[in-house]
């Protein structure tokens, strides 16, 4: 009886803690089956073309990688995933965030490889650790920028370029 009981307790522990870890999806389908528990999702080299909506129904949703796909924009509504630290959206077509983006607890962003050369001034408000934005042309001038924007973060670039006529 008592070992019973041992192990029960056992498993109620063990299910416990693999619901605390949450759920790590490679698919969006396999993400919506059960959208509340899911707490990572990976996108990445799905070939997407936008950005789907279909992620912001993942209210517990802690990372997102979307890297390497043809991703243009971002919506505003991302801001409603109020869990979300963790944004990989390297390898895209990214120009700008939106400035919605600036209210959320986001700790780490990976951009490499998009065109984003700037931020909004909101964006200091972000809690972020850390910043990759290798792979991206920008001046002295636009880094400069970047480095004023977040001081206390870990941010990864490469040289600036002379790029045309930009002044810098």
């Amino acid at each position: 009886m008592q070992k019973k009981f041992f192990l029960n307790l056992f498993f109620l522990f063990l299910t416990s803690w693999i619901f605390a870890q949450g759920l790590t999806c490679r698919s969006l389908q396999e993400a919506l089956e059960n959208p509340d528990s899911v707490t990572s999702l990976i996108l990445k080299k799905q070939k997407l073309k936008e950005f789907p909506s279909e992620i912001l129904q993942l209210r517990n949703l802690e990372r997102l990688d979307i890297s390497r796909n043809q991703i243009n924009e971002i919506p505003k509504e991302i801001s409603l995933l109020t869990k979300l630290h963790y944004i990989n959206a390297a390898q895209n077509y990214l120009s700008s965030l939106p400035v919605e983006m600036a209210s959320m607890q986001i700790d780490t962003l990976i951009l490499w490889d998009n065109m984003i050369r700037k931020f909004d001034t909101s964006f200091a408000n972000l809690p972020l650790k850390y910043l990759d934005l290798r792979a991206i042309q920008m001046t002295k001038k636009e880094q400069k920028a970047i480095l004023g924007l977040f001081p206390r973060t870990r941010i990864r670039k490469d040289h600036a370029c002379n790029c045309g006529d930009r002044k810098q």
